[in-house]
């Protein structure tokens, strides 16, 4: 079978040649065709690609059905693992732990900064005009945020409250002075209903003791966007609890923002 093909494409060339070699006016080189036709045959060893072909369709079949059975498979033993007596609760617990945790969101940032620099333009912006420097910063390497002029200091800041007293007035609405993240809607001991801001280089600022919250978890707030209203004492006051962290530690927050 081997030689016959090879004879067959030994004979094609020769033609070839002479229809290449051969005059305008000579006698057509392909009356022998009809013994050796020179269309090309099927090759003895051809097999095919195509989409519809019914073993590449077998096989994306089979390819389908085992990726099923597998995610039925690591379905099941996830139940069981819930179900049975087996396993300790311990691991339990920390299982369920993991698979229901929050993203932490503020961690990946400050992760990004510090080996990287500045957060991709494909993430929410943290940096603004108005940033409150962090410690070391000067005001030349970022603008200063101030607080209302309007604004008293009730309380001065101590480390055992992490916090100073403000009062805020009556119409006066609480805003966040430069873009921040907001990480934290909720209770903290010693601040009450708290908003938790967190901004570039490792700082948050925490407003507590709000009567109401105008923004949700992982919101991306702009400077001068409003947080919300702090809780009222009397007909006169209110009082807003005001602290600020830098890398993980209190400060005094009216060393890093000052009054108007």
């Amino acid at each position: 079978m081997f030689r016959e093909v090879d004879r067959v494409k030994e004979r094609r060339r020769e033609r070839l040649e002479r229809i290449r070699l051969q005059p305008r006016d000579s006698f057509s080189p392909f009356v022998d065709d009809w013994k050796d036709p020179i269309e090309p045959t099927a090759e003895p060893f051809a097999f095919s690609l195509r989409e519809d072909d019914p073993v590449n369709q077998r096989h994306s079949h089979e390819t389908w059905g085992i990726q099923i059975l597998v995610s039925v498979l690591l379905v099941g033993m996830a139940y069981l693992l819930f179900q049975t007596s087996l396993i300790p609760v311990t691991w339990k617990n920390s299982a369920r732990e993991v698979m229901t945790r929050d993203f932490n969101f503020s961690g990946v940032a400050d992760w990004y900064e510090a080996r990287f620099g500045s957060l991709p333009t494909l993430l929410p912006s943290l940096h603004g005009p108005n940033a409150v420097p962090a410690a070391g910063t000067t005001t030349k390497e970022a603008a200063v945020w101030k607080l209302p002029a309007s604004w008293k200091v009730v309380k001065t800041f101590e480390p055992q409250s992490a916090k100073v007293v403000l009062n805020t007035g009556m119409q006066d609405q609480v805003t966040i002075g430069e873009a921040g993240w907001v990480t934290f809607v909720g209770d903290k001991p010693g601040y009450g209903t708290t908003v938790v801001v967190r901004l570039t280089k490792g700082r948050e600022v925490w407003f507590g003791n709000l009567e109401r919250v105008k923004v949700a978890k992982d919101d991306v707030l702009q400077a001068g966007q409003e947080i919300g209203t702090a809780r009222a004492v009397n007909n006169s006051s209110r009082h807003l609890y005001l602290g600020v962290k830098s890398e993980d530690q209190f400060v005094n927050p009216l060393d890093v923002i000052p009054f108007e």
